[in-house]
C-alpha cells in the first residue's frame, strides 16, 4: 500500500511540474505611467493577446508606473529576475549594450509611425548581429522594439514657425533631439521625461519635443499653449516586452513560437492604438485650448539639412562606441529606413494585413532568440 501510495504521489507530482514548466504567470515591471498610452493601448493589450495565444499557459502580472522598477533600472531588474518580465530603455544603457543602444539614437531617420516601427524591428532582429549579441550577453530577449508617432514642438508660448523658436530652450530626452534643436537655433536641455512638466512650469525651459499624446500622458495640458506639427523624428528603442532568459527558457517552446507569430501584427497594432490615435485623441480633445500649428517652409527646409547629416553623425556615435564595422552598419540602417519609408509604405499605407505580411517575411521569419 506504501508503495501504490509513493507511486501515485510521483505521478501527481509528475503532473504538478510539468504543468508548472508550460503555465507561467510572469511579473512585469515598467517605470511608464500606469495611465499611459504605451500601456493601456499597447504592452496590456499585448499581454491578453499573449495569454489567448498560449491558451493561458503565459499570462502576466503587470506591476506599472514604478511600483517595484524604475525606468533606468529596468534592464537591471530583468537581467537579476527581479521581474520575469519588462520595459526598458536601451538608451540609458549605453555601457551594457553599445551596440543595441544605438536603436535609441536614430530618431532623425523616421517619419512615419508604421514605416519606421517596420524599420526599427528589421534593424534590430535582421541587420544589426551587435545589438543581439548585447542582449545575448545580459540574458534578456526582447519580443519586438518600440517606436512612437513623430515628435511635435510643444511650448508655453505662441510658435508657428522657425523664427519663432530661435533662442528658446527646448526640453529634450535623447541626443538626436539635441542635435536637432541646435540646428534650429534653439538651446536644448536633456530632460528625463519625469521633469519634463516641471521644467516647463518653473520657466527652466520654454519648449519640449515629444509626441502628442504626451501632453496627457505626462501632464503638460495646463502649461503647453501651442505645437508645431510638423513631424521632428520618431523615438524608437525601447522594449515594450522582454524576458529574463531564465524565464524565456522555461515557456514551451510551441508558446514561445505563437508569441512571436504575434509579432508582425503586433507591430501595427502597437504603433496604431498606443501612439496614432491617441495623438488624435488629445489633439481632438485639445485644440479648443491650444493653438496647433503646421510650421513654415524655413522649418521644413531645416529638417531636410538636419535628416542629411544625421547618418554622419551616427557613424561618429558607432566609432566613439568602439562599434566592429560601425560605418557599414549605420549604412545598413539607413538603407532600410529607406526601404520601408520609400519602397515598402506604398505597398501597406493604411492596410495592417499587408503590414503585417511584409513584416513576417523580412523580420520574424528571421527571428533568433
Amino acid at each position: 500500500m506504501t508503495k501504490l501510495l509513493s507511486t501515485g504521489a510521483l505521478v501527481v507530482a509528475g503532473c504538478l511540474v510539468s504543468f508548472g514548466a508550460f503555465a507561467q504567470n510572469i511579473t512585469y515591471g515598467s517605470g511608464v505611467p500606469e495611465r499611459s498610452g504605451a500601456n493601456r493601448f499597447g504592452v496590456l493589450p499585448m499581454m491578453e493577446r499573449i495569454e489567448t495565444a498560449t491558451d493561458g499557459d503565459v499570462s502576466f502580472t503587470p506591476l506599472l508606473g514604478g511600483q517595484l522598477v524604475s525606468i533606468p533600472g529596468a534592464l537591471q531588474s530583468i537581467q537579476d529576475g527581479v521581474v520575469g518580465s519588462g520595459f526598458f530603455i536601451t538608451q540609458f544603457h549605453p555601457a551594457e549594450l553599445p551596440a543595441a543602444s544605438m536603436m535609441s539614437q536614430i530618431t532623425g531617420l523616421g517619419t512615419d509611425p508604421y514605416a519606421t516601427i517596420g524599420a526599427l524591428n528589421e534593424a534590430f532582429f535582421v541587420v544589426c548581429e551587435e545589438c543581439r549579441e548585447d542582449m545575448r550577453a545580459l540574458g534578456i530577449v526582447p519580443l519586438l522594439m518600440q517606436s512612437a508617432t513623430p515628435l511635435t514642438m510643444q511650448c508655453t508660448e505662441p510658435a508657428e514657425t522657425l523664427a519663432d523658436l530661435e533662442g528658446r530652450r527646448v526640453s529634450t530626452i535623447g541626443q538626436p533631439e539635441m542635435r536637432w534643436a541646435e540646428q534650429i537655433g534653439m538651446t536644448p536641455v536633456r530632460t528625463s521625461i519625469s521633469d519634463i512638466l516641471t521644467g516647463l512650469q518653473l520657466g527652466q525651459t520654454d519648449c519640449t519635443l515629444v509626441g502628442t499624446s504626451w501632453i496627457r500622458s505626462y501632464g503638460l495640458e495646463d502649461t503647453v499653449t501651442s505645437v508645431i506639427e510638423m513631424p521632428q523624428g520618431i523615438i524608437a528603442g525601447a522594449v515594450p516586452m522582454a524576458f529574463n532568459q531564465a524565464t524565456w527558457d522555461g515557456i514551451d517552446a510551441d508558446d514561445r513560437q505563437a508569441m512571436v507569430d504575434l509579432m508582425p501584427q503586433m507591430l501595427w497594432d502597437y504603433v496604431a492604438d498606443a501612439y496614432v490615435a491617441p495623438d488624435v485623441a488629445v489633439r481632438s480633445d485639445l485644440e479648443d485650448r491650444i493653438a496647433f500649428a503646421p510650421g513654415d517652409d524655413a522649418l521644413l527646409a531645416a529638417w531636410g539639412v538636419f535628416q542629411s547629416g544625421e547618418p554622419a553623425a551616427l557613424k561618429a556615435l558607432a566609432a566613439d562606441r568602439g562599434i566592429e564595422n560601425g560605418e557599414e552598419l549605420i549604412d545598413q540602417i539607413v538603407e532600410v529606413f529607406r526601404v520601408w519609408h520609400e519602397d515598402l509604405l506604398p505597398q501597406f499605407d493604411g492596410d495592417p494585413d499587408a503590414f503585417a505580411r511584409i513584416a513576417e517575411e523580412r523580420i520574424f521569419s528571421q527571428y533568433d532568440f
